[in-house]
């Protein structure tokens, strides 16, 4: 899993082994060892029909599972989607999380495709 973060942006992207995993339910991770513990970031499946982003115990984004079905055949790139901050005297009221496979390119050379977005 590759992870790029920005201000306001999360943006993944997951090699073939990390989709399929996710696209069957189980979680995608990365820790960084850094002290005096690890820094851990978490891609997972979750009930419910609103994708959620936390910080306990590293960074937790939720998908919502009725996403992922399909997604590793499926010529959808992946889900581009906005999560509410509610952090007060926070300056970006949403986070915007891109999550996409990172595949070798098998498109039709019309431009690079687009992640779905998602509401």
């Amino acid at each position: 899993m590759k992870v790029r973060l920005s201000d306001a942006m999360v943006r993944f992207r997951l090699e073939r082994e990390e989709v399929e995993n996710l696209s069957h339910g189980e979680p995608v991770c990365l820790s960084l060892p850094l002290e005096p513990t690890s820094l851990t970031i978490r891609l997972e499946p979750i009930a419910g029909a609103r994708a959620r982003a936390d910080s306990r115990d590293g960074l937790r984004i939720g998908i919502p599972s009725g996403w992922l079905p399909g997604w590793f055949d499926s010529d959808t790139v992946g889900f581009d989607f906005e999560v509410e901050s509610s952090l007060p005297n926070s300056e970006a009221s949403m986070l915007r999380i891109v999550v996409e496979k990172d595949f070798p390119c098998a498109h039709d050379g019309e431009g690079p495709p687009k992640p779905v977005r998602m509401s």
